[in-house]
């Protein structure tokens, strides 16, 4: 069985060293095989990690000449993976991800010959916090919260302009817990680690591309579902992920990320409003 893991790489060329050097064992060890992307890199661009890595054929480098998102940026590996490697199971990684579980691959490959899934999310065990971080609970369930979450993002974009979002944001911050849905309880997957499996693979080159960041995850549940797909969480499948868990690293440090989030998140989550209004198709 092939498996394909794809690296969205902007800027870090650390955290995707790290990452890929983490998957380089299951390169040797199984049929898989890595595609990196730079999405659109200006300082810490690709071309400095890929003469290391020159000698292992079952590596490639690809390249985006502007930063297109997330989706966009992850879809120009899937592609290759798809079509150019024909890959029957693709993984699309966060660059600061590390691989440490020995057996990934042949549990993976259990999985999508026993049961089969069309979507499935790892363990993502946090290395700041310790927490686990898959899967979540359904976002935006009905168009009331996603109205109430975008008048929210607007609200902190106003106060943005005089810095008083992030006093708002310590009188409502929550630490985000652990979730443990109970049994038939829906869920949708944190977009870190997305694995995708061969009827996936076959109707779709990537994920929904309307947006340029954030909301993925609750489109993908959208798309899963309005398609009759199963998504699927495994607890035995386990990665390491760089961020932590709690509500304020979030939106990151400084006004212009901060606005950057509010923006993106007000523009996606209308995109989101609008497919489950059915004006426009995620399918």
């Amino acid at each position: 069985m092939n498996i394909v893991f794809v690296v969205l790489h902007y800027e870090s060329l650390n955290d995707t060293k790290e990452c890929v050097d983490s998957l380089v064992n299951y390169i040797n060890r199984n049929n898989a095989h890595v595609v990196i992307v730079d999405n659109g890199s200006q300082k810490g661009k690709l071309n400095e990690l890929e003469p290391i890595y020159q000698n292992n054929k079952n590596i490639y480098f690809l390249y985006s000449s502007e930063n297109l998102g997330f989706a966009k940026g992850n879809n120009i590996g899937f592609c290759f993976a798809k079509k150019e490697l024909n890959a029957d199971i693709i993984v699309l990684c966060n660059n600061d991800l590390i691989f440490k579980q020995e057996d990934f691959c042949e549990k993976l490959e259990m999985h999508a010959t026993s049961g089969g899934f069309d979507s499935a999310g790892p363990k993502i065990m946090s290395l700041v916090d310790g927490k686990n971080q898959n899967p979540v609970p359904v976002q935006y369930a009905t168009l009331k919260e996603l109205k109430k979450r975008i008048f929210k993002y607007r609200v902190l974009l106003f106060f943005s302009f005089v810095n008083l979002d992030v006093v708002l944001q310590k009188i409502a911050a929550k630490e985000i817990e652990e979730y443990h849905p109970k049994k038939d309880e829906d869920f949708q997957l944190f977009g870190a680690c997305l694995i995708f499996g061969k009827n996936y693979i076959d109707q779709f080159d990537g994920l929904y591309d309307g947006t340029f960041m954030y909301a993925e995850e609750c489109i993908l549940k959208e798309r899963i579902k309005r398609s009759n797909m199963s998504m699927v969480y495994y607890d035995d499948l386990e990665v390491f992920h760089k961020e932590g868990s709690s509500t304020g690293a979030t939106y990151g440090k400084g006004i212009k990320k901060r606005q950057f989030y509010y923006k993106c998140s007000i523009a996606s989550c209308n995109i989101l409003k609008k497919i489950k209004m059915g004006i426009i198709s995620c399918c």
